[in-house]
């Protein structure tokens, strides 16, 4: 009897144990997600695809008219930066120094060769003493010193000629005449071309030259005196000096060549001739240090002895005359 109680009631136990696993099933169905075309009731527009959509690029292609093409004028009548539409964008030119000489009229600094080119050492000969004897050139007691004058009519005026021209001159060594617009600074040079320092002789400078193979000491007391007499002066070698008087002095006009140098001489000469020139000014300290200059071969600038305008010349060599 018990048998069968405990057999009923284990039956019972299985049979509710299956009816609650069901129940749990049909419970736990009711959370299952279904496809959502039952579910989603979305009527509107996914972005950027729909679900389940393969995402592939969509191009919509429309073929336009020419007659739907604008066709306004532009009334812009101004400049373009940098291009204006259409042009081509082209790389500009850049010159070359030779192509910018023949636009410069003169800066100093470029197209000198048409005098004197710096970088040609074939042209080292204008500062070179190439004698084999230099003997003749030793001071002669006895040579006298000669001044020269070159008249000029009143009315002449002296031309400013462009590198792209030569310049040829009447008398050697030239103290007038054409020149280039650019001045040379002042001081001493390698070699200085005369169509530089005929420039500097028309606004009352004066120019010393020598030949390459003077003797050394009569071109130093030379040096001497016209570095202690002005500011405004030059100093190069010239081999259009002879032998005979290989030392020069020069102004607006005029020369002065010795074989021996006489220091009152000199000083005579540069008071008498500076600061004469149909381009003289002076006030030259005003426009001195503001200009284009030529400076190729400079090997020292000239000193302040007075002023820039040499106020007073030669002054403190007189006192030890």
């Amino acid at each position: 009897m018990y048998n069968l109680q405990f057999i009923v009631a284990s039956c019972l136990l299985c049979a509710t144990d299956i009816i609650c696993q069901a129940k749990t099933i049909k419970k736990g169905d009711a959370f299952l997600l279904k496809p959502y075309q039952e579910l989603d009731s979305w009527k509107g527009k996914y972005f950027p695809y729909a679900p389940g959509e393969p995402h592939v690029k969509k191009v919509q292609r429309v073929q336009l008219s020419p007659n739907a093409i604008s066709k306004t004028e532009d009334t812009w009548k101004g400049p373009w930066f940098p291009y204006a539409p259409g042009v081509p964008h082209s790389t500009p030119k850049i010159e070359s120094a030779e192509e910018m000489g023949h636009r410069i009229c003169d800066d100093g600094m470029i197209n000198l060769k048409m005098d004197y080119d710096p970088e040609d050492v074939r042209q080292n000969f204008n500062y070179l003493c190439l004698t084999s004897n230099r003997s003749v050139f030793d001071p002669n007691m006895n040579t006298e010193a000669l001044l020269t004058e070159h008249f000029l009519p009143s009315a002449y005026e002296p031309a400013s000629k462009c590198l792209n021209e030569s310049i040829s001159y009447t008398h050697q060594p030239p103290t007038n005449g054409p020149f280039r617009p650019v001045p040379a600074v002042y001081g001493s040079y390698k070699y200085l071309p005369p169509q530089r320092y005929v420039r500097n002789l028309a606004e009352g400078a004066i120019v010393m030259l020598y030949h390459p193979c003077v003797y050394h000491g009569q071109l130093k007391e030379l040096q001497d005196i016209v570095n202690g007499c002005l500011y405004r002066h030059l100093i190069t070698p010239s081999l259009s000096l002879s032998p005979k008087r290989p030392l020069v002095v020069l102004g607006w006009s005029r020369s002065l060549s010795m074989s021996v140098v006489d220091k009152k001489l000199v000083a005579g000469f540069i008071k008498q001739n500076a600061k004469i020139g149909p381009l003289a000014m002076q006030n030259l300290s005003r426009v001195v240090e503001k200009r284009e200059t030529y400076k190729a071969g400079l090997l020292s600038e000239a000193h302040l002895v007075t002023d820039l305008d040499d106020t007073e010349l030669c002054g403190y060599l007189e006192q030890h005359m």
